[in-house]
C-alpha cells in the first residue's frame, strides 16, 4: 500500500487501483478561525482531482471541521464513496448526505471490504462517543488512523485493535495519532500570565507524549507518526511565543521519542518527500486569483493580493487580508468586497485615484464567487 501524507489528518492511500483518502481539509477555515498550516502541496491536490470517482473512497473519522472541508467535498469529492463511523446518532452521516446527495457507508468494528481492503472503526468509550480510530488493512499493510484519539486506550480497545491487526507484520503497521494542542487554552485566556501559560502548554505536551507512547507500546509498535496538528489561528496580540505547532515541534526536539512528525507531501514508507514542487495550495490559489483579476482588468496599474507577510509593491493596488479571509474567498463564502467594503483587510494604493480599479474588482468579485460555486477550485487551477 502506498501511503502519502497530504496535510493535517489527511492521508492518501493506494492499494492496487483503489484509493483511500482520510479527513480532507484543504481550503476552508475550521471553527471559523483555523487555517491549514502548512497548506497542502498543490501537486498533491491536483493528483487528488485527477482520481476517478469510482476509484476513490473517502473516510471521515469524525465531524470536526478540520477533518472535513465541506466546500472541497461538495465541489470535488461528491461522487466518491464515503465511509463514516456509525455513531449513536447520525449527524455526521446526514452532513455527508447533504454534501454529496448520498448517504455514506457506516463503519463499525465489523469488517467492511472494499476492493480487498478491510475497513473498521473503533470508538474509545472513555474518550468520546463521537470520534473513532479507523483501520485500513490490505494484504500486506495496515494503517491505524487514530486522528484525535490520543488518550491512553483502555484494555478492551487495545485488544480489539491488536486482533484486527494480527495478520499484518508489526513492521508493516503504520500508526498515526494527534500530537498538539487542538484548542485555544491557555493562549486565549488573559487571566494567565505568559509564564503560567507556557508551563501549562509544556504540561499538556508531556501528557500527549506519555499517552501516545503508551498506545504505541500497547499495539506492540516501535515507531509511530504524529499528525492532526498542522493548524493555525490568529493569536491574541499579547501572545509572542510563536504558534502552538512550532511550540510542539520544539518540545519534540527537546524530548525526542518514538514518533515521527509528518510533513506535507511525504511518502510515509520512505520518509522522503514525493517529487513534487514546494508550491503550497494557498499561495497557488492566491497567485491564480491575482492573475485572473489583472487579466480581466487589463489596466496599467497592477493589482496585488497579499497577506501581512508580503511586502507591498510600490505602484500597485494591494489588497491585503488574513489567510482566514482569503480562504473564505476561495471557498466562496465571501467576495473581494469583504476587503473593499467590509473592512476585513487593508488596501495599499499608489499616489493615484484607484476608484475605477475598485469598481472593476467589485464587479468581478461576484463573478469569481459564482465561478467558485459552480466549478470549485478548478476555476482558479485551470485559469490562465
Amino acid at each position: 500500500m502506498d501511503i502519502e501524507f497530504v496535510n493535517h489528518a489527511s492521508l492518501l492511500l493506494k492499494e492496487k487501483e483503489s484509493y483511500f483518502l482520510t479527513d480532507p481539509w484543504y481550503v476552508s477555515p475550521a471553527f471559523g478561525g483555523w487555517i491549514q498550516n502548512p497548506s497542502p502541496k498543490t501537486e498533491l491536490i491536483e493528483k487528488l482531482l485527477s482520481i476517478p470517482a469510482n476509484k476513490l473512497n473517502v473516510i471521515i473519522s469524525h465531524g470536526h471541521d478540520d477533518h472535513l472541508d465541506d466546500f472541497f467535498i461538495r465541489q470535488h469529492l461528491a461522487d466518491a464513496t464515503f465511509y463514516v463511523p456509525k455513531f449513536k446518532t447520525n449527524g455526521l452521516s446526514k452532513r455527508i448526505e447533504r454534501l454529496t446527495g448520498r448517504y455514506p457507508v457506516e463503519l463499525t468494528d465489523e469488517a467492511c471490504y472494499v476492493d480487498g481492503v478491510e475497513l473498521r472503526c473503533f470508538i474509545n468509550p472513555e474518550f468520546t462517543e463521537y470520534d473513532s480510530v479507523v483501520t485500513v488493512v490490505s494484504e500486506t499493510d495496515a494503517v491505524i488512523h487514530a486522528n484525535d484519539n490520543w488518550h491512553e486506550y483502555p484494555a478492551a480497545l487495545t485488544a480489539a485493535l491488536n486482533n484486527c491487526l494480527s495478520a499484518i507484520p508489526v513492521e508493516n503497521r503504520y500508526f498515526f495519532i494527534q500530537f498538539g494542542i487542538a484548542d485555544c487554552f491557555p493562549v486565549n485566556y488573559p487571566s494567565f500570565d505568559s509564564q503560567s501559560a507556557n508551563e501549562m502548554i509544556e504540561s499538556r505536551f508531556k501528557s500527549y507524549q506519555d499517552a501516545t507512547t503508551a498506545n504505541l507500546k500497547h499495539l506492540g509498535l516501535d515507531k509511530g507518526y504524529y499528525y492532526a496538528n498542522q493548524s493555525l489561528y490568529q493569536y491574541p496580540a499579547s501572545w509572542d511565543n510563536g504558534s502552538l505547532y512550532d511550540m510542539a515541534q520544539d518540545f519534540l526536539r527537546r524530548h525526542p521519542g518514538p514518533f515521527v512528525q509528518c510533513t506535507a507531501g511525504i511518502d510515509v514508507k520512505t520518509g522522503q518527500p514525493h517529487d513534487v514542487s514546494n508550491d503550497e495550495l494557498f499561495d497557488f490559489l492566491l497567485g491564480r486569483l491575482e492573475r485572473f483579476l489583472n487579466n480581466a482588468i487589463g489596466g496599467p496599474i497592477p493589482v496585488k493580493l497579499m497577506t501581512a507577510s508580503n511586502q507591498y509593491e510600490s505602484g500597485s493596488v494591494g489588497y491585503e487580508a488574513s489567510r482566514q479571509v482569503w480562504s473564505r474567498i476561495f471557498n466562496a463564502e465571501l467576495t473581494l468586497e469583504a476587503i473593499i467594503i467590509g473592512g476585513m483587510g487593508l488596501i495599499h494604493r499608489p499616489d493615484h485615484n484607484i476608484s475605477s480599479i475598485h469598481a472593476k474588482v467589485s464587479k468581478l468579485a461576484y463573478l469569481i464567487q459564482s465561478k467558485l460555486n459552480s466549478n470549485g477550485l478548478n476555476f482558479l487551477m485551470e485559469s490562465k
